[in-house]
Parts: C-alpha cells; structure tokens; sequence
C-alpha cells in the first residue's frame, strides 16, 4: 500500500483529508490487508458453510386453532350482509 493508492481511494470515495490522516490510513489499510491475508491462511476445507452466522434456528410453534369461528356471528350484527361478506355501498362508478 502506498500513498498515491491511499489518494486514488480517497479520490473515488470523495472524502478530502491532510498528509497526516493519510499516513494514518494507509497503515489502517495494510494492517487490514494483513489480517485478510492470515484469513485466507485457514484450511476450511472440512467446516460446513453457515446459511445464517448466529447459528440459530427460528422456533416454531404447531398450528393450532385456539378460537371460534364466528363469521355468522359477525354478519348477523352487520346492517346489510350476504352469506360470507359484509355489503357496503359502492364508491367507485
């Protein structure tokens, strides 16, 4: 990592910054490239692939039915209704 690679980024990133952030910056972004580099050190040949990196699974619940259906109920209460739906007056022509 060099300085003219620290402008050229800083340039596409749009951010302006003095000689000393820049020193600051690129030995951020080696140490950085370093650590990147101890990553791609690590034999993961017999480590499964995560689908999700908490490692938990959603907890389901069995379906029950805890309540009546008390559709005619409702409709009976309603001022006007057919046998499944309530009716209202029409708004759109």
């Amino acid at each position: 990592m060099d300085q003219e690679t620290v402008r050229t980024i800083c340039y596409l990133a749009r951010l302006e910054i003095d000689q000393k952030k820049s020193n600051k910056i690129q030995k951020d972004l080696e140490t950085i490239i370093e650590l990147i580099g101890g990553l791609q050190t690590i034999d993961t040949l017999d480590i499964e692939p995560l689908y999700n990196p908490l490692e938990m699974t959603a907890s389901t619940h069995e379906d029950i039915v805890n309540s009546d259906n008390e559709k005619e109920k409702f409709l009976k209460n309603a001022p006007a209704s057919n046998e499944d739906y309530f009716l209202v007056p029409r708004v759109v022509e």
